[in-house]
């Protein structure tokens, strides 16, 4: 589960460490529409994207991340992502350009500020700009977010031990009454409360009680409904 910082907390300096030396080029959308404050620019890697306003050419939103593999499958994990005007739409704009412009998979990373990508990973779990997924990177479960309980993605302060009790709510079996999905549900869910002492090899994890909260991500892609 991604653990939650303050977003007081940050090291900006490495923000800016992170990019500094990189190429970027003046990005003209196609899937999604252009700007009309801001330009989009794109590192010559394709792992870091930003918008730059146009008269001041003050930096107004970024993302950065790098390209992962977990189970076969690649994923444009996120860094840091950072919007000088949070909940305005800039950050939502850029999600939108790396998945229906790049085909990207966003992975959030390991860590969510509070105030910040925690509320904004929440608030896009209830609309329809994108899919947001539950994933399991241990198990490779992967389910939409919606069928699961905030402290089931977010959660600080409770171990394994504890999270039983809190995953077998009668609320997800409420929403999927399919006995065979219930079923899946349950075994994939159990899966991910056993077995973290061990290292898995093919996705690079070493898997134990710290690192229960590491494993759970979530993942934005496109919506092709």
């Amino acid at each position: 589960m991604p653990i939650i910082k303050n977003s007081e907390d940050l090291d900006y300096d490495y923000l800016e460490r992170l990019y500094e030396n990189k190429i970027f080029e003046i990005y003209i959308p196609t899937e999604v529409s252009s700007r009309r404050y801001e330009e989009i620019k794109v590192s010559t890697d394709k792992l870091t994207f930003k918008l730059i306003d146009k008269n001041q050419r003050d930096l107004v939103c970024l993302i950065h991340g790098e390209i992962n593999t977990y189970h076969d499958t690649d994923y444009f994990e996120i860094v840091w992502s950072y919007s000088k005007f949070p909940k305005q739409g800039y950050l939502t704009y850029l999600f939108e350009l790396l998945i229906y412009e790049f085909n990207y998979k966003l992975l959030s990373d390991k860590y969510h500020t509070s105030p910040g990508s925690k509320e904004f990973w929440q608030s896009h779990i209830k609309k329809t700009k994108f899919k947001v997924y539950r994933l399991d990177l241990h198990s490779n479960y992967k389910r939409n977010a919606k069928k699961f309980n905030e402290n089931q993605i977010w959660d600080i302060t409770k171990n394994i031990d504890g999270l039983i009790p809190e995953i077998f709510t009668d609320e997800i079996f409420e929403e999927n009454e399919d006995l065979e999905y219930q079923s899946e549900l349950i075994e994939s869910l159990e899966r991910e409360i056993e077995g973290y002492e061990d290292y898995d090899a093919s996705i690079g994890i070493q898997k134990n009680a710290n690192d229960k909260m590491e494993i759970i991500r979530l993942v934005a892609q496109k919506n092709v409904n």
